[in-house]
């Protein structure tokens, strides 16, 4: 964890779900981000990477796609928003960059998939739109001064 993590908190951003296999959900969705994203993961010990993605109908995916790994695995789904795009059209998008995997009509499926294909040793990232992100994080708790 740098200086930024140990001072720093959002959910969504870099958030540890599980431990084994590593589960991280981080709402990356630029290209800073995702370069930022994809770095960390590098600098991690892992066998394979899983991608739960979902983007938005208005996102240019050619502007990011080019920066996801190719060798990892893909689980495309659309955020339960109006404007989530659909996982069969980001999947399209995708396999033009050489990125494949499977299209799934959730996140929460999509995630299901992952962790049943992955092993203890894999990192399972969640990524590509807040509203994805959103759908896998476990309620906060309530805080409350009383």
């Amino acid at each position: 964890m740098d200086q930024f993590e140990q001072k720093v908190r959002y959910m969504g951003r870099w958030q540890v779900i599980s431990r084994s296999p590593l589960v991280v959900a981080d709402s990356a969705h630029n290209e800073g981000g995702l370069k930022y994203v994809f770095e960390k993961i590098k600098s991690l010990p892992h066998r394979q990477l899983h991608i739960v993605t979902g983007m938005v109908n208005d996102k240019k995916t050619e502007l990011v796609m080019h920066l996801y790994p190719k060798t990892a695995s893909y689980y495309f789904a659309k955020a339960r928003i109006p404007r989530g795009k659909p996982a069969e059209l980001l999947k399209e998008e995708a396999a033009k960059e050489g990125l494949l995997g499977k299209a799934y009509t959730s996140t929460k499926k999509a995630l299901a998939a992952a962790l049943k294909r992955a092993n203890k040793e894999d990192i399972i990232l969640i990524t590509g739109s807040i509203f994805t992100v959103a759908e896998v994080l476990p309620e906060p708790p309530i805080q409350t001064n009383n």
